[in-house]
């Protein structure tokens, strides 16, 4: 899935296949399905956090534009990078708001 995908109103959530720990100020992540675990650290891991609970695309940007010192339009071009790595382990899925 390519970073283009991620439209503003798209619906992101972390997979049922996968389980994550918090581990000295990271995540990491076993994606239950090929046994791969995956670390994320700094943002990354808190974007994680905030994956646990669906959410629009564009919110994620808001609540990390907020916490930390980026422009709008570079942190939404790395979170859609993110997200877009994320789906290619099978880490995340993606909705629309009728169906998250």
């Amino acid at each position: 899935m390519s970073s283009e995908a991620f439209s503003g109103d798209c619906i992101v959530a972390v997979t049922d296949e996968q389980v994550s720990c918090e581990m000295e100020g990271g995540q990491v992540i076993l994606n239950l399905a090929d046994g791969v675990y995956y670390e994320l650290d700094g943002v990354g891991a808190r974007i994680w956090e905030l994956l646990q609970e669906p959410r629009p695309v564009n919110e994620l940007r808001d609540a990390i534009v907020a916490e930390y010192e980026v422009e709008p339009a570079e942190c939404e071009r790395d979170l859609r990078d993110l997200l877009a790595d994320l789906a290619s382990h099978g880490l995340i899925r993606t909705g629309d708001a009728a169906n998250p």
